[in-house]
């Protein structure tokens, strides 16, 4: 392990006379062999003791026996050892009990995510056999699937991300459980939910885990507007690996008509940004199958769009995936190669006070004229000043 602080928090504990190991996540990373990306802590020592160790904290769940702990610049969560009493809102329990390792275990949702690690004695601690299904790549439910997913629905959804993982495999009694829960993800909030998509869209398993969505009925609750089918198959095959989240939306969306792509987009609580490329991307898409048609003016608009490589690459996905010929991804490269951005985006050569100037009286008519000046300068037949202002008289004076 790389980071030597998380250790050394799990020492100072122990010198205070509590028990303490590393959960979740990092341990199965650590069996694994992969370095985790942050590392939590559990431990015997109440969060008002945890607390009077560590100088700086932050209390971002005392009631649930979580302490933040600011240790050498890094960041850790430092949680009680506990058992949960009943959930009432599919998310969190109404009381919590500190008690000891087995029971903190017990109350966790896979088997795969239940180890516990001592690093100062280099020994893993396993009451419910996580190891045995990290190594035989099954995601599993502690205990009773369904009970596990009452407690907190996002369950539902993780099981998938988990199961997702090349080489992995839901075991059949939670595969069981989270088809027949799938109708309860609507109880999670929609930016949890999100979140969940993000990460599967976005970890390289985007391919296996919409496929498991829809074989599980979750996508049809979540995205109803998204049928699986080989084509989508297929793009989400093409999809690098680590795609910014909006991209990886517009791909599973663009089929869609633009507009339920952004209902979609606004649904889940994208960001506005995120939203507008979204749609922007499924309301393009088509746009470029015609680009060897377009005026060169629009041909230009459409090159200088923001993240325009967003818009080139899921043409590629697109088209390829459908086995269309004549894909119009070399004569694009071909033609952005050729134009600079000034080509592109050239200064305007007249304003809307030249126009006023000209006794023209403002208006909505202004947009139109400027847009008509933009596009003979565009095409090439306008480049000074002067033949604009000419153009203007001649056309709309």
């Amino acid at each position: 392990m790389k980071d030597s602080r998380a250790r050394e928090i799990v020492e100072t504990l122990r010198e205070a006379g509590h028990r303490a190991y590393f959960v979740g996540g990092c341990v199965r990373d650590l069996v694994m062999g992969v370095e985790p990306a942050d590392y939590d802590i559990a431990t015997s020592a109440r969060p008002e003791q945890v607390r009077a160790i560590f100088p700086r904290t932050q209390s971002i769940g005392a009631r649930f026996g979580v302490v933040l702990v600011i240790f050498k610049g890094g960041l850790y969560e430092v949680a009680t050892f506990r058992s949960d009493a009943a959930y009432v809102d599919g998310r969190r329990p109404t009381a919590v009990t500190f008690t000891g390792p087995e029971d903190d275990v017990r109350r966790r949702d896979f088997t795969i995510n239940g180890l516990l690690y001592d690093p100062v004695e280099n020994e893993f601690i396993d009451y419910v056999n996580g190891r045995a299904d990290i190594e035989r790549r099954i995601v599993r439910a502690i205990g009773d699937p369904a009970a596990r997913f009452q407690e907190d629905k996002l369950r539902i959804l993780r099981a998938v991300r988990f199961g997702a993982r090349p080489g992995y495999r839901i075991a059949p009694d939670t595969w069981d459980a989270v088809r027949r829960m799938a109708p309860q993800i609507h109880r999670v909030s929609r930016e949890r939910i999100r979140d969940e998509l993000v990460r599967l869209l976005s970890e390289g398993r985007a391919k296996r885990g919409v496929h498991l969505l829809a074989e599980s009925g979750l996508l049809s609750e979540i995205l109803p507007e998204v049928a699986w089918d080989p084509h989508l198959d297929a793009c989400l095959g093409l999809m690098a690996p680590e795609p910014k989240a909006d991209f990886a939306f517009a791909v599973l969306l663009h089929e869609c008509p633009a507009a339920a792509a952004r209902g979609a987009a606004e649904r889940l609580r994208l960001s506005r940004r995120q939203i507008d490329h979204v749609e922007s991307l499924v309301r393009t898409r088509p746009a470029l199958d015609q680009v060897r048609r377009m005026p060169v003016s629009a041909l230009k608009r459409l090159l200088r769009r923001h993240r325009f490589e967003d818009h080139l690459e899921l043409h590629r996905i697109h088209t390829a995936a459908a086995g269309l010929p004549g894909s119009a991804y070399t004569f694009i490269e071909e033609r952005r190669a050729a134009w600079s951005a000034e080509d592109l985006s050239p200064e305007p050569l007249i304003s809307g006070a030249d126009l006023i100037t000209l006794g023209l009286e403002p208006g909505p008519s202004f947009a139109r004229i400027l847009t008509t000046l933009e596009d003979e300068q565009l095409e090439g037949r306008l480049s000074t000043r002067a033949g604009a202002l000419a153009f203007v008289r001649d056309r709309f004076l």
